[in-house]
């Protein structure tokens, strides 16, 4: 038996100064509400993930078969060398990059640099190729076998693990930006207690009615600077921004339909309204009943 491992050294340096600058966003942002820390978690996920299937290629050739994994082994491949027709160097390339993913003769999987082994088959017109830094050793040692009458296994195993996760992984990435935008989109929800008004939803917080100094609605809203931590689509806007007075505040507004409602707390500043006016103007009054009930 031969193993080839080549180490992912790219792949690595790349996905570790990524993380290394989300982390650094994200810190300076603040953890001080969930949505930012179930992001932040995702997205180390994400990249330990592939930190552990992209910092090695490792080919393994037996006397019956040609395998190679990736990583810890996530994403393995295994191919009977009868099946082979042959197996040449090649170089890919650069746009190609690293990663798996299909290219003009089939499917290329690679950790680092271009260099790379093309696997050719008997039955089948897709070619494979697996990135290596011992191209010609490795043609070589598989040519050596596959001319060589080798009966070999006619069954050709699959890392379906490998794939069941990666295909997890995607489906995350595209579930995870969709409930956002659904939770950031829905209409925020204002309920009374007898101590506290509470804003619901995404960035909710509660208002004790005797930490509120002033509450008041305006038509027109304040130039709104940027957004610190917090959900900006379109019209909506939620969370923590900043005023072009450099004052901050929290939002939880649909521009464009006025009145808003000011309320100003000993701890911070709120903006809020609905998007319907009449349901807005109720609020306010239910604010200003419990506030100044006289």
């Amino acid at each position: 038996m031969k193993k080839y491992t080549q180490s992912g050294t790219f792949s690595v340096i790349v996905m570790m100064s990524a993380l290394i600058f989300c982390t650094g966003v994200f810190s300076a942002v603040g953890f001080d509400e969930i949505m930012p820390v179930i992001i932040f978690v995702f997205v180390m996920l994400t990249f330990i993930v592939c930190i552990l299937i992209f910092y090695k290629l490792t080919i393994t050739i037996d006397d019956t078969h040609l395998t190679f994994k990736m990583g810890i082994g996530l994403i393995r491949k295994s191919y009977p060398l009868s099946e082979i027709e042959n197996c040449i160097p090649v170089s890919n390339s650069i746009w190609w990059g690293v990663g798996i993913r299909l290219i003009p003769s089939g499917w290329l999987y690679n950790v680092s640099g271009t260099a790379a082994i093309e696997l050719t088959f008997k039955n089948r017109k897709t070619k494979i190729r697996i990135g290596t830094d011992r191209p010609v050793e490795v043609a070589e040692a598989v040519r050596e076998r596959i001319t060589g009458g080798q009966p070999g296994s006619y069954y050709e195993k699959s890392g379906k693990r490998g794939i069941y996760l990666t295909v997890a992984l995607l489906t995350v990435i595209i579930i995870i930006p969709v409930l956002i935008i659904v939770s950031g989109r829905k209409e925020t929800e204002v309920t009374f207690t007898d101590s506290a008004l509470i804003i619901s939803g995404i960035y909710g917080l509660t208002v004790s009615y005797t930490d509120i100094t002033q509450a008041d609605t305006l038509q027109v809203l304040p130039g709104i600077r940027t957004r610190t931590n917090g959900y900006a689509a379109g019209k909506i806007l939620k969370g923590h921004f900043k005023l072009d007075d450099q004052s901050k505040v929290m939002l939880f507004i649909r521009k464009g339909i006025p009145p808003f409602i000011l309320i100003k707390t000993t701890g911070t500043t709120i903006y809020l309204n609905s998007g319907n006016s009449v349901k807005t103007r109720e609020i306010f009054k239910s604010v200003k009943n419990r506030i100044d009930p006289g």
